[in-house]
């Protein structure tokens, strides 16, 4: 019997999919709609490349260059990966060829499928290879574009970071071959025999090494024109993860692992978990195991020196000659934090003796920036910045108090810039003495637009101006600046626009002179700025037309919960709003922040990964509510409840149109876990959708998870549902603040939804909800997307029709949607 029943669900189930699309008319969407988006700058400033981008018809897209002086737009439609080069061409690809665009005449020509392509901008040249397998360098210039050098029968090459130079092999052939792409001098550095695979260029960039066969490795100086083959111990077992990287005086780190020759045959039929296991990452992708070896080649003595590794000790290179950080990667794992610290120590390479503990910090490969002289290092210590001197062997602190941004080097190794507090400042590290260089007031956070990455070195070029965004969260405006000789200058003043920070980057000119941006704002399209000689006009003005958002009406709201904690909520108004009708409203609910999404100009769209587009809600009539939520000493659910209805409270005095009987709410991960538990405390609501939510803190606490690769108790105590005791400590906390124990408690109809390859919140926590509200008959449908992740993709359309026809059934009485009656009814089946 349970057995028939468990099919006929099924068969329930999926006869319900059909419904959704089979009985809902498609919904309109007004073809124009449209935005911009930059995507590169001409060096010098001349040329932007932009396209306009049509969110629900790709097909229509255009792309145009536009001339940041003249205005003057060419139409390069069809053409991606752009390049300017300095006398007016534009060279990209279209569809599989490259083609470069004459700018003066829109005469497009085909240099054919490249099998590679490199813009060297210092030469003003393109490399590339032809479908005739020819090596090939073009150099544009403003008397004529020609080629200026050329090899035939090559199949591939490789070019250095800075596009310097390149190495390359002929066809049938191991001669090793390097030519300077700027003088075009080459010259045959050695007969490999073999094929040249990858090469790890040195800091400088005049010398590289690469593995061989035979456990060699081969090290070339291109400026001293030197050549020489390191060779590693023999070993009867082969080699895997080899990994080379230089100091700065051109020694050489290297570490490998040699396999194990024989597989231990417990691991066919059994995996073992031990109580101390420290390295659970590795249950996901066990690692072939091996004996772990580390060297570093002294070039002056030309010898290797062994390092004692293995799985309690390893080894980061700086690029500090003589010296590398010495750790053990799993001595602080400690799978309650958010991250995995580990205790550096320095490690002096003469002596081999160890200088003392440098920092305990988390993943100093990324938290850590060599001056360029290769004197300083700057390191995060237990959350705090700090400057080591290998000369001196000294350390100092950066005078901070709060810092929101990485500090990063002068190019010179003389400075440091770093923020703190509400400003930006300069250390000297010699004198140790702090200039402030901007007057800001309030709360700001900073990002340095134009910083530049060599190895593991940070730095901003002081022979140009440093561009950086000021933001004020709170206030969610922005403004642009630069410095330059400590004159500082603002480029844009200011504003509550967005002004698309994720893009910027590729709007600066090379002498940092000329930016270009978008702005935005919610009843404001995308319109194109630049900055230019000192001044800001428009480049282009947005195109969509303007009865597609003129209607558009937003009131921001700020609230308090009950301990006195500042909120923000925005209520986006329905189209053609009548104020003497009744609307009803959704809310959706993540975290704080919702503020933020004030400035953004929303376009309607079926095309959304979590169901939810306001703009789409508020074209169907409903208003939008986004209100701040956060967590509480009380817990994540919980809190978000008092949140709530402290919003939606101020939010329905303030505007008598909003029908307080039909207010439906929707979120997704952290917000599908909020939804969930607010549906379950709460009688504010009159229909919910939550996806992909945690619906059980008890269960997914003690789950492994396959996406982050670690136990998920670490989310539960801190980042985000931040109960901040275990379970152990505070039980009663964890209840409290689970969804699926008020179950029982639900009188609100939910629509939940997961897609049934989320290994980040299992799906199974979907399940277990749909589970409870169906043991006590409660309104609800689940969808489990196969082949569907944390959000949706595939089937985002579907998706967001299905939580439409959620909200029309239940908050507009549209009660025709056959999948929702059917689904609910627990008289019939």
């Amino acid at each position: 019997m349970d057995i028939r029943k468990c099919f006929w669900l099924l068969v329930l189930f999926y006869s319900t999919i059909s419904f959704a699309t089979a009985q809902r008319d498609s919904i309109s969407i007004d073809p124009r709609w449209n935005y911009w988006h930059v995507d590169a700058m001409a060096p010098n400033g001349d040329w932007a490349f932009l396209y306009k981008i049509y969110t629900n018809d790709r097909s229509k897209n255009e792309a145009f260059a536009v001339h940041t002086d003249t205005k003057k737009r060419v139409d390069v439609s069809g053409i991606s990966q752009p390049q300017f080069t300095s006398n007016d061409f534009l060279i990209g690809t279209r569809a599989k060829e490259t083609v470069e665009v004459d700018l003066s005449t829109n005469i497009k020509t085909s240099l054919g499928i490249l099998s590679q392509r490199d813009w060297i901008e210092e030469e003003q040249t393109l490399c590339y290879i032809d479908e005739k397998k020819e090596l090939v360098l073009k150099k544009y210039a403003k008397n004529g574009n020609e080629v200026v050098w050329s090899r035939k029968g090559v199949t591939k090459y490789l070019v250095n970071p800075l596009k310097t130079a390149i190495l390359y092999q002929e066809e049938d052939s191991t001669e090793l071959y390097f030519l300077d792409l700027k003088t075009l001098k080459e010259k045959s550095l050695l007969d490999l025999k073999e094929p040249l695979v990858s090469v790890t260029w040195n800091i400088q960039e005049n010398a590289i090494a690469t593995s061989l066969k035979e456990n060699k490795i081969l090290f070339v100086d291109l400026k001293k024109e030197e050549t020489r083959i390191i060779e590693l111990p023999k070993s009867e077992s082969p080699i895997a993860e080899l990994n080379l990287s230089f100091f700065l005086n051109n020694d050489l780190y290297i570490s490998y692992k040699i396999l194990n020759a024989e597989k231990d045959p417990i691991e066919n039929y059994l995996d073992i978990w031990n109580g101390n296991d420290r390295d659970l990452k590795n249950k996901v992708r066990p690692r072939q195991k091996g004996e772990l070896k580390a060297f570093v080649y002294k070039q002056s003595k030309t010898q290797l020196v062994e390092l004692p590794r293995s799985e309690k000790q390893d080894y980061l290179n700086m690029g500090i000659p003589n010296y590398l950080l010495v750790y053990e990667p799993l001595e602080l794992q400690d799978y309650s934090q958010a991250y995995e610290n580990k205790r550096y120590r320095i490690l002096d390479l003469e002596t081999l003796r160890e200088k003392g503990d440098l920092a305990v910090s988390y993943s100093l490969e990324f938290n850590l920036s060599r001056s360029n002289n290769g004197k300083y290092i700057i390191y995060s210590n237990k959350n705090k910045w700090e400057v080591y001197d290998f000369e001196s062997k000294e350390r100092f602190e950066i005078p901070h108090k709060n810092e929101y941004s990485t500090p990063i080097w002068s190019s010179d190794s003389r400075s440091i810039y770093y923020q703190d507090e509400s400003n930006l400042f300069v250390l000297d590290v010699v004198t140790k003495k702090k200039r402030q260089l901007t007057n800001f007031v309030g709360i700001n956070q900073m990002s340095y637009q134009n910083k530049i990455q060599n190895s593991n070195s940070f730095y901003a070029d002081i022979t140009k101006p440093l561009v950086f965004s000021i933001r004020k969260p709170n206030e969610d405006k922005t403004s642009y600046y630069s410095l330059f000789n400590d004159k500082l200058t603002k480029i844009i003043d200011m504003t509550s626009n967005k002004l698309n920070l994720k893009y910027i980057s590729k709007g600066i000119s090379s002498d940092r002179k000329t930016l270009v941006w978008t702005e935005e704002n919610y009843n404001q399209p995308h319109t194109v700025k630049v900055f230019r000689k000192g001044k800001v006009s428009t480049l282009l003005v947005a195109e969509v037309p303007e009865e597609l958002y003129s209607w558009r009406k937003q009131k921001v709201i700020h609230y308090k919960d009950k301990y006195g904690v500042d909120l923000t909520g925005v209520l986006w108004y329905p189209k053609d709003f009548n104020p003497s009708k009744k609307y009803p409203m959704v809310t959706w609910i993540y975290d704080v922040g919702q503020g933020n999404d004030r400035s953004l100009f929303d376009i309607p769209t079926l095309l959304n990964p979590h169901g939810f587009n306001r703009t789409l809600l508020n074209e169907q009539g409903y208003f939008v509510f986004q209100a701040d939520t956060y967590v509480s000493d009380e817990g994540p659910g919980v809190s978000a409840v008092e949140c709530l209805t402290k919003g939606i409270e101020k939010i329905t005095s303030l505007e008598p149109s909003i029908n307080k009987t039909k207010i439906g709410l929707i979120g997704h991960s952290f917000g599908g876990y909020k939804t969930s538990f607010v549906l379950g405390n709460s009688k504010l609501f009159a229909a919910g959708v939550s996806g992909s939510g945690i619906h059980d803190l008890v269960s997914f606490n003690y789950e492994y998870n396959y996406h982050l690769q670690r136990p998920n108790y670490f989310r539960v105590e801190g980042p985000q549902q931040d109960l901040r005791d275990s379970f152990g400590e505070n039980p009663t906390k964890y209840y409290k603040n689970s969804p699926i124990h008020f179950a029982q408690n639900f009188e609100t109809p939910v629509l939940l939804w997961a897609g049934m390859e989320d290994y980040n919140v299992h799906w199974e926590n979907t399940r277990h909800m749909y589970i409870a509200l169906k043991r006590y008959k409660k309104p609800v449908i689940a969808l489990f997307y196969k082949k569907e992740g944390h959000g949706m993709w595939d089937n985002r359309i579907d998706l967001t029709y299905r939580a439409l026809d959620f909200f029309d059934y239940y908050l507009m009485d549209k009660k025709n949607v056959g999948w929702i009656s059917k689904g609910v009814n627990y008289e019939s089946y």
